[in-house]
C-alpha cells in the first residue's frame, strides 16, 4: 500500500513542473495572441513569437500603440464552389490518412471502412472541384470575350 501512496506522491510532484515544461508558455502564447488581436495585429504572428519571447512579447505588445489600419482581410475559402470543394477533397483525404495510419497500427475493420469512405470522398469532391473551377473559368472567358465585342 505504502507503494501505491509514493506514486501519487511522485506523480503530483512532477504534475506541478508543467508551468516549467512548458505549458505556461502555451497560455502565454494564446493570451499574447488575443492581445495582439485586439490592437489590429496578427494573431498568428504573435502566438509564434509569444512561443519563443514569453512574458517579452506581452510586454512590447501592451506598450505599442495599436495598428489604426486594419489588417488585410482573410479569404474565406468557401466563398466559391471551387474553394469549397478542393477544402472538402483536403478535408477527406487528411481523413483518409488518419485511418490508413490507424490501420497500418491496428488492422482493425472499421478502418479499412473509413480508409474506403474517405477514398472515395477525396475522388469525389476532387472531381467536382474540377468542374467547378471549368465552370467558373468558362464563365471568365465568357465575360472576358463579351467585354472584347464592345
Amino acid at each position: 500500500m505504502s507503494n501505491f501512496g509514493n506514486e501519487i506522491v511522485y506523480q503530483a510532484v512532477q504534475q506541478d513542473n508543467w508551468w516549467l515544461n512548458g505549458g505556461g508558455w502555451l497560455v502565454l502564447a494564446l493570451v499574447n495572441a488575443g492581445l495582439a488581436e485586439q490592437k489590429n495585429r496578427s494573431r498568428w504572428n504573435w502566438f509564434v513569437i509569444s512561443l519563443f519571447l514569453g512574458p517579452v512579447a506581452t510586454f512590447l505588445i501592451v506598450v505599442w500603440a495599436p495598428v489604426t489600419q486594419p489588417p488585410l482581410e482573410l479569404r474565406n475559402p468557401f466563398e466559391k464552389a471551387d474553394g469549397r470543394y478542393l477544402t472538402l477533397a483536403l478535408l477527406s483525404l487528411l481523413i483518409t490518412a488518419g485511418a490508413l495510419t490507424f490501420l497500418v497500427a491496428g488492422q482493425t475493420w472499421y478502418t479499412w471502412w473509413i480508409s474506403g469512405v474517405g477514398a472515395v470522398a477525396v475522388v469525389v469532391f476532387f472531381l467536382l472541384f474540377l468542374r467547378a473551377r471549368a465552370k467558373r473559368m468558362a464563365a471568365r472567358a465568357h465575360a472576358y470575350a463579351a467585354s472584347d465585342e464592345r
